[in-house]
C-alpha cells in the first residue's frame, strides 16, 4: 500500500520574522545598489536603520498590510510595545504623518462600512445619505459634502508616508513591483524553495538611469493593471514625458506598457490613440496591429510597403508568418489563410466524444492501439533538454543573471543576451547532440547535481526524463542541434507552442499538434510547426471529429458510502459492469471496509451494516483489480460526479490518479428523453421496466444505470445517423 499523504505542519515563524526579512531586504538593496540609488532611497535606508527596534517593527508591519491609513486603536501586536510611542518616533523622521488632505480619500476608504457611517452621521444631515448605500458610494458621498478642514478625525490614525522610496527599493530587489514581502514569510514556512547559488547576485541595473527609467515602466504596467480610469488616462496623455529606455529590461516594459495601453484604447473604440501607442513599438504584436488598422482605414499603399518590409526583414518568425499570410491574402488575393491550408492538408480521425474534454489522451490511445510508441510532449520535453544541456551557462556562471535568492529565469534568457554573450560555449554543447547516448549521460549527471534545484525553465519529472532520452534517441541529431539553438537565441519565444505529441514509429520520431472541431491554431504553434519541419523533423496536425464509437467500453459505476462528501465519507461498496457493443461483458463487485462507523440512517437506506464490512478488503487491497478493470474505459454512473468523486478520492488517498473521460446516464436520459417528472435511477427504471430489486446495493445500481446507458447510445447512436 502506499501510504496516504498527509499534510505537511507548516513551522513556527520567528516572533520577528518579518522584521529580519524587511532588513535582510534593504540590506541587500544596499549593498549591490549603491550606485543606482539616489539620495531618497539611501535617507530612507539610514535612516530606518538608525530607529528603535521596536519602531522599525511596527513600520515593517504596516508595510506588510494593504492600504496606508491605519487606526492604532485596531493594531495590536504583543512583540510591539506602546504602539502610540512607536509611532510618534515614526513621525519624527517621516515613517508616518498625522491624515492630511491628500490622504482624505484613503482615510474614508480605510474605515469599515459601519464606520462610515458614524462618520457621517456626526457630520451632515441623515437624508444626505442611506445607510444601504454600498461603500463606494457612502465614501463619495463623504468626499462631496465633507469638506477635509471640517472633518474630524481622531489621532489614532496615521499614514504610512515614504512608501516612494519604500516601493523603489521593492522594485530593485524583485524586479517587479511589489507591495510587500510574502515571497519572504513563504520562504520561511517552506512553501516555495529559494535556491542557493552561493550569493553570487549581481546587480539589476549598472546606473541610476536604468533603474529609474525600468521602474517607471514597470509601475506603469502596475497601474494599469490596478490603477483607475483616470490614472491610466493619465499616464497615455504623459506619453511625450516618458523616460528613455536605458537598458533591456526597460525596453522590454515600455513595449508591453505600449501593448497593453493600445489594445485598451482600441477596446474603448479610439482607434487613433491606439496607433500613437502602438507606432511607438517596433515589436511583432504592436507592428501587426499597425498594419491591421492602417488597412482599416483604407491606407493599402503604406499597408503593402511594410508587409513587404516585414516579409524581407522580420523581427521574429511568428511575425514573418503574419506578413506573408496577411500580404497573400490582401494584396494576391488568396481566398484561404495558411492555418486553413495546413487544416485542410492534415489528417482527420474519429474519436468517442465522451473524449471531448481529454483531445490530447484521446488520440495518444487512438495512436497507441495502432502499435505505436506515444508520449504526452509539448513544450516541457523540450524546456527540459534545453535547461539540463544548458544547466552550467545558465547557472553554473558565477554571474548568471540571478539578482536574488528569489530570480528562476536567468536574465539573459529574458534579454536575449544569452547566446551573444556565451555563444562559443553554446556551439560547442550542442555539438555534443551528435553522440546521443554520451550527451544523455551527462544529462543524468546534471540530473544528479541539481535535481529538484528550483529554475525558471522546466519542473522535475522522472517521466519527461524518459520523453527527453526518447527524442535524443530516436531524432536526428542536427534537427536537435537546430531547434536548441532556436532557443538559446530567442527563449522567451522558444518555450511554448511545441506539439502535444511524439511518436516514435518505423525507427524514426514524429510530432504531432491535437486539434479538435473549433480549435484554431495559434500562433506561436504554426511558427513553431514550421521550425521543426525545416530542421527536418517530421511534423503533422491531427484534427478530431468526435462521433459515437459503438464498439467504445464502458464501465458503469456505482458506489454505497458512508456520507454523501467525498472528502470527508468513505465508500462501502462498489459495483462495475463493462459494456461493449450494447452488450455486458464483464462484472465486478466488492464490500469495503470504510474504516469508520457507518451512521444508522445508511444502513436503513442501503442494508450494509457494519458487520457485513468489518472483514471486508481496505480500498488499497482491492485498488489496483478495480484499476484493471477500468482498463482505458469511459467511467459512466448515474449523477457520475457522486461515483466518480469517491473513487478517484479513495486513489488520492493512496497518491494515486484516477483519470477518465465520464458519461452521466442521469443527464443523458434527461437530455435524450425529455417529459419525466423525475429522473432518479429508480423512477427510471419504473418507467422504462428495467429490474432493481436491491436498490442501494451497488452491483444492482450498476446493472440498472447499464440498461439506461444502453438507451443512451442507442438515442446518440440515431441522432449520429
Amino acid at each position: 500500500m502506499r501510504p496516504q499523504r498527509k499534510p505537511r505542519a507548516l513551522p513556527d515563524l520567528p516572533q520577528y520574522y518579518y522584521h529580519s526579512n524587511f532588513c535582510e531586504m534593504l540590506r541587500f538593496v544596499a549593498k549591490r545598489y549603491d550606485d543606482v540609488l539616489q539620495d531618497e532611497h539611501k535617507d530612507f535606508i539610514n535612516d530606518f536603520m538608525a530607529l528603535p527596534v521596536p519602531a522599525q517593527c511596527l513600520y515593517a508591519r504596516l508595510a506588510g498590510r494593504k492600504g496606508n491609513v491605519f487606526s492604532l486603536d485596531k493594531l495590536s501586536y504583543a512583540e510591539i510595545p506602546h504602539l502610540d510611542k512607536q509611532s510618534e518616533i515614526l513621525k519624527g523622521l517621516a515613517f508616518v504623518s498625522s491624515v492630511k488632505e491628500a490622504d482624505y480619500a484613503s482615510f474614508l476608504n480605510a474605515l469599515s462600512k459601519a464606520e462610515l457611517v458614524a462618520f457621517l452621521t456626526r457630520h451632515i444631515c441623515a437624508s444626505a445619505y442611506r445607510v444601504s448605500w454600498k461603500k463606494a458610494v457612502l465614501v463619495d458621498a463623504a468626499l462631496t459634502h465633507i469638506p477635509f478642514f471640517v472633518a474630524t478625525i481622531k489621532p489614532c490614525y496615521i499614514v504610512q508616508s515614504r512608501q516612494n522610496a519604500l516601493k523603489f527599493c521593492l522594485f530593485l530587489y524583485f524586479g517587479k513591483i511589489e507591495t510587500n514581502l510574502q515571497n519572504f514569510t513563504l520562504r520561511d514556512l517552506g512553501l516555495i524553495k529559494t535556491p542557493d547559488f552561493k550569493e553570487s547576485y549581481g546587480a539589476r541595473f549598472e546606473t541610476g538611469a536604468e533603474a529609474q527609467s525600468a521602474y517607471f515602466y514597470a509601475d506603469g504596467l502596475h497601474l494599469v493593471k490596478n490603477g483607475t480610469d483616470s490614472d491610466v488616462a493619465a499616464l497615455i496623455d504623459s506619453i511625450e514625458d516618458w523616460p528613455k529606455a536605458h537598458c533591456s529590461v526597460s525596453s522590454h516594459s515600455r513595449d508591453k506598457l505600449l501593448q497593453k495601453l493600445g489594445g485598451l484604447s482600441e477596446r474603448l473604440g479610439d482607434t487613433q490613440t491606439a496607433l500613437t501607442l502602438y507606432e511607438r513599438s517596433d515589436t511583432p504584436l504592436c507592428n501587426e496591429r499597425v498594419i491591421r488598422l492602417r488597412y482599416a482605414k483604407g491606407e493599402k499603399t503604406w499597408t503593402e510597403r511594410r508587409l513587404l518590409e516585414l516579409i524581407d526583414n522580420p523581427g521574429s518568425d511568428d511575425e514573418h508568418n503574419f506578413a506573408q499570410d496577411f500580404y497573400s491574402r490582401k494584396f494576391k488575393k488568396k481566398r484561404t489563410s495558411l492555418v486553413t491550408d495546413i487544416l485542410r492538408g492534415s489528417e482527420l480521425i474519429s474519436l468517442d466524444e465522451a473524449y471531448r474534454n481529454q483531445p490530447e489522451a484521446a488520440a495518444k490511445r487512438y495512436y497507441e492501439a495502432r502499435g505505436l510508441t506515444v508520449y504526452r510532449t509539448e513544450n516541457m520535453m523540450w524546456r527540459m533538454l534545453f535547461g539540463l544541456l544548458f544547466w552550467e551557462e545558465l547557472y553554473g556562471q558565477t554571474s548568471a543573471g540571478l539578482y536574488n535568492s528569489f530570480e528562476r529565469m536567468p536574465a539573459g534568457l529574458k534579454s536575449g543576451a544569452f547566446y551573444p554573450a556565451l555563444k562559443e560555449k553554446i556551439e560547442t554543447k550542442l555539438v555534443t547532440l551528435r553522440k546521443p547516448q554520451s550527451v544523455f549521460i551527462e544529462l543524468l549527471k546534471t540530473i544528479s547535481r541539481h535535481h529538484n534545484t528550483p529554475n525558471g525553465i522546466f519542473r522535475w519529472n522522472g517521466r519527461t526524463v524518459e520523453k527527453v532520452k526518447a527524442l535524443i534517441t530516436n531524432a536526428p541529431p542536427d534537427a536537435l542541434i537546430q531547434i536548441m539553438r532556436l532557443m538559446a537565441q530567442d527563449f522567451r519565444n522558444m518555450k511554448d507552442g511545441f506539439p502535444d505529441l511524439m511518436c516514435l514509429e518505423d525507427g524514426g520520431i514524429r510530432f504531432i499538434e491535437i486539434k479538435a472541431s473549433g480549435d484554431v491554431i495559434r500562433r506561436n504553434q504554426l511558427t513553431r510547426i514550421q521550425q521543426l519541419r525545416k530542421a527536418g523533423l517530421r511534423t503533422d496536425i491531427t484534427r478530431i471529429d468526435w462521433v459515437i464509437d459503438p464498439s467504445q467500453v464502458y464501465v458503469v459505476v456505482d458506489v454505497e458510502t458512508t456520507g454523501g462528501r467525498s472528502g470527508l465519507h468513505r465508500v462501502t461498496e462498489i459495483g462495475a459492469v463493462k459494456i461493449q457493443n450494447g452488450e455486458v461483458i464483464d462484472e465486478w463487485q466488492s464490500l469495503l471496509n470504510p474504516e469508520r462507523s457507518i451512521p444508522a440512517n445508511i444502513t436503513r437506506l442501503t442494508g450494509i451494516t457494519q458487520d457485513m464490512v468489518r472483514t471486508a478488503p481496505l480500498f488499497h487491497e482491492v485498488a489496483d483489480s478495480f484499476k484493471a478493470f477500468m482498463g482505458e474505459a469511459i467511467f459512466a454512473a448515474h449523477n457520475v460526479n457522486f461515483d466518480y468523486g469517491f473513487i478517484s478520492s479513495e486513489f488520492r488517498r493512496l497518491d494515486r490518479k484516477f483519470r477518465h473521460p465520464k458519461i452521466c446516464t442521469c443527464a443523458s436520459m434527461r437530455k435524450l428523453y425529455p417529459g419525466y417528472k423525475s429522473y432518479s435511477l429508480k423512477n427510471l427504471c419504473r418507467e422504462f421496466e428495467i429490474d432493481l430489486t436491491s436498490h442501494h446495493r451497488a452491483l444492482c445500481d450498476a446493472k440498472a444505470a447499464a440498461e439506461l446507458l444502453k438507451l443512451v447510445n442507442v438515442k446518440r447512436l440515431e441522432l449520429q445517423a
